[in-house]
């Protein structure tokens, strides 16, 4: 890709992502049926995958997923600049890490994938989103205080676009909304131990709807 071309490739994802609002981050074992529950997700309702590369098998669901209908799939826990290029090779289309690593966020950026590095703190939020990263995953939202952490930060960093993600629900999608969340992460809540493709693709609808409700 030219210079430009990864830029719009970068836009092109980040718009989708903002408009969709919900990544779900896919962290399964080893027996999982792991392209087939992303499939029931994308059937009720979430389209942005984040395929944890913690979980077995990650960087093949990543290729079969990039050619699927209304599946985007990237990676999540990427930590080093290797990652990203096998993510980008697998036709992932974003990077999410739970830490911010300048050389991650850049060979993102060099291969046309969007980059959303993790933060805790304001100072680390704010330097994420000076080197670049058009919005920044909040983590661990709900063992830093929810919604109420999210909204306290947004007041002074009001124009950076903050992802809390760890313990949402659709229960509590509404509060971080309202407390100034572009988008949210998803997780336990779709895929429970033993969980059943039947109960995903539910679980995923229940989430859909409560990111509509959540925005109207």
């Amino acid at each position: 890709m030219t210079k430009a071309t990864d830029h719009e490739a970068i836009e092109r994802t980040a718009r989708e992502v903002l408009a969709d609002g919900v990544f779900l981050c896919v962290r399964l074992g080893p027996a999982a049926p792991l392209v087939e529950a992303c499939m029931a997700a994308v059937r009720g309702g979430l389209s942005l995958l984040e395929i944890t590369l913690t979980t077995p098998g990650a960087l093949r669901a990543i290729e079969a997923l990039s050619r699927e209908n209304g599946a985007i799939p990237g990676g999540g826990t990427v930590l080093t600049p290797d990652e990203v290029r096998a993510v980008a090779e697998a036709g992932g289309r974003f990077v999410l890490s739970p830490v911010f690593d300048r050389a991650v966020v850049d060979e993102a950026h060099r291969l046309g994938l969007l980059a959303v590095p993790g933060a805790s703190t304001p100072t680390e939020i704010l330097a994420a989103h000076r080197h670049g990263a058009r919005m920044v995953k909040v983590f661990p939202a709900a063992a830093l205080g929810g919604a109420a952490y999210l909204r306290a930060i947004r007041g002074p960093l009001p124009d950076i676009p903050l992802v809390p993600t760890n313990g949402i629900t659709a229960a509590t999608i509404a509060d971080y909304v309202a407390a100034g969340a572009v988008v949210v992460g998803v997780g336990g809540e779709v895929f429970p131990p033993n969980f059943t493709l039947d109960h995903v693709e539910a679980a995923s609808r229940r989430v859909r709807h409560a990111m509509d409700a959540a925005r109207r």
